[in-house]
């Protein structure tokens, strides 16, 4: 793991940097293309069934998937490093030593951004979108169950999760708190607010073609996520111009 001392002055980054985290992300997603695609398969499967569960499914797999996400991040941190992208990666944020931490980023960081999209919904569409959403609900209204009230629920996740990009690899490989990994976080979007906001253009416009139709949303999911978990390994370890060090071999 890598250790950057909190004080390390970050140059301001243009805009175009964006662009070359995006690339960027795909080249690492290019050193593991199909076990990266599973793993991010396979977190999203866990998602689809825990959200299956009567009242408490949704908001639990709002704690429960950062924790797979920030298992699969330490995975990509040691292919980076020339290691292998292990199957196990999965689970090991729930398999570290200290466990509270990942758990208590995990709820500011997934239920954080649900609460956004949950608030923004119900402002739209009253308590059926809350009773739908979080209380699973759905067939129940099935009159919300379109495009526009995915559109209206999912895209205000989009700025906050900008905002808390960086807070899983602070937690994980800077080894700061959950809170000071949150508010790192976003200070560090606002300071290089220029390729973050071409960032945050590039991710809606995605989510809106994914949001197009049915079909492109089931197609453009299971590529979108490993992309997206490959850029974030990369915008951190960027902005914090860590040089990644070879694992040795046993």
């Amino acid at each position: 793991m890598s250790v950057v001392p909190e004080s390390l002055p970050v140059a301001a980054v243009p805009a175009r940097r964006a662009l070359y985290w995006c690339l960027d992300g795909l080249r690492l997603w290019w050193r593991a293309p199909f076990r990266l695609f599973v793993l991010c398969a396979l977190q999203l499967l866990v998602e689809t069934i825990l959200q299956l569960i009567p009242w408490i499914g949704v908001a639990l797999s709002k704690l429960v998937v950062p924790v797979l996400l920030m298992g699969i991040l330490l995975g990509l941190d040691e292919r980076a490093r020339g290691g292998h992208l292990r199957w196990s990666c999965l689970l090991d944020g729930m398999c570290r030593r200290e466990l509270w931490p990942v758990l208590a980023l995990a709820a500011m960081w997934g239920l954080g951004v649900f609460a956004v999209q949950q608030a923004v919904a119900w402002l739209v569409y009253g308590w059926p979108a809350v009773d739908a959403v979080l209380l699973g609900h759905a067939m129940a209204h099935r009159e919300l169950m379109t495009l526009t009230f995915m559109r209206v629920l999912l895209l205000p996740g989009v700025l906050v999760s900008i905002l808390l990009l960086l807070a899983p690899c602070l937690l994980l490989f800077d080894g700061q708190s959950p809170w000071r990994s949150i508010t790192g976080s976003v200070r560090m979007v606002l300071r290089h607010a220029s390729p973050f906001g071409v960032l945050l253009l590039i991710d809606l416009a995605l989510f809106l073609l994914m949001l197009s139709t049915g079909w492109t949303m089931l197609v453009m999911l299971p590529f979108v996520v490993p992309w997206s978990m490959a850029s974030t390994y990369v915008v951190w370890r960027d902005l914090r111009s860590v040089v990644p060090t070879p694992v040795v071999a046993d």
